[in-house]
């Protein structure tokens, strides 16, 4: 077992871009257990991490020793749906001027949080592993988003052959959990169908739409594993090539609907709108990689998962479908 993957932070300056977001919120948390100094840099203050001049005099300023970007602009299939060149291009702003701004001011080590849909998208493959990340086209539900990251690596590798900056890159399994996206109009399938049969349930609604065929296989990666599995890359992960982090376990849409279904005790019906997008029809993450450079692997099951879920989204309801 790694040190205490913690202690690499200790006494450190920390700048999260997005800390205040879903997967950072639960990194800061985190960190909380340790003394270090933790910022956050807040876009209602006035900063835009998508114009180069507000990265740089933010970092400038703090001259943290480690930034963990979590920022991103992104949502499930419908969000990106007549958004796809205003998402590429913020979204391509943010990881590169946060990268450059990172390595003029002699930030120590950058990790990068990048989605996993910046993997290829058609693969035929039981499990996508790192040596496959460049082995074809985004899929075309989520391509200008999936690109936009995915060419934050590529700047990533740059930086480092020109100038030797420390960059990593963590791709990561769909991350569900307490402070997730519950809006419609961003959430993804896991979060929309907790708000879907919950208040189908509370509503006494006999029948829940669920979109697609329920046959896509998706790795589901609970929110706090996934910012272990972060935190832990960054204390002992060093190599400029792609990470996955993730569960190495599929389960489908259908399975994953049933799931909630019980654990929430709805007895009405779940239907298949055919009509609706199914995205890219199976993708799990190999974490061979992963287990043997972090020895570790999410303790987090699917069920467990889901019903902290569904207790925070009960507890938090008004609040979670408002953002």
């Amino acid at each position: 077992m790694h040190m205490n993957f913690l202690e690499y932070y200790r006494n450190k300056k920390i700048a999260i871009p997005g800390g205040n977001g879903f997967i950072g919120s639960h990194i800061v948390e985190m960190l909380k257990k340790i003394s270090c100094e933790v910022f956050i840099p807040k876009t209602k203050e006035g900063i835009d991490f998508r114009k180069y001049e507000d990265c740089f005099s933010y970092l400038d300023s703090k001259k943290p020793q480690i930034v963990i970007n979590c920022a991103a602009i992104q949502g499930g299939i419908a969000y990106h749906n007549g958004k796809q060149a205003d998402l590429f291009m913020d979204n391509m702003l943010m990881g590169t001027f946060l990268m450059k701004a990172s390595q003029k001011v002699g930030v120590d080590k950058f990790i990068n949080v990048v989605a996993g849909c910046s993997y290829p998208g058609y693969l035929e493959i039981p499990e996508m592993n790192e040596e496959d990340y460049w082995s074809g086209k985004l899929h075309d539900s989520i391509f200008s988003y999936g690109f936009a990251r995915k060419a934050s690596a590529v700047y990533g590798l740059a930086l480092k052959k020109q100038y030797g900056f420390n960059s990593i890159h963590l791709i990561m399994a769909n991350m569900y959990g307490p402070g997730e996206h519950f809006n419609p109009q961003q959430s993804k399938a896991l979060a929309g169908l907790i708000k879907k049969i919950y208040e189908a349930k509370e509503n006494n609604v006999s029948e829940v739409e669920v979109w697609g065929t329920g046959k896509p296989v998706r790795d589901w990666l609970y929110v706090k594993d996934g910012a272990q599995g972060i935190l832990r890359a960054g204390a002992v992960y060093n190599d400029i090539d792609a990470l996955n982090i993730a569960t190495g376990v599929g389960v489908s849409v259908k399975e994953l609907a049933e799931t909630i279904r019980q654990i929430i005790g709805y007895k009405g019906k779940l239907k298949y709108n055919i009509s609706k997008p199914d995205g890219a029809l199976h993708k799990t993450f190999g974490i061979h990689k992963m287990k043997k450079e972090l020895e570790w692997i999410p303790e987090t099951s699917i069920e467990a998962g889901i019903k902290e879920t569904v207790e925070w989204f009960s507890q938090n309801h008004k609040k979670a479908i408002a953002y």
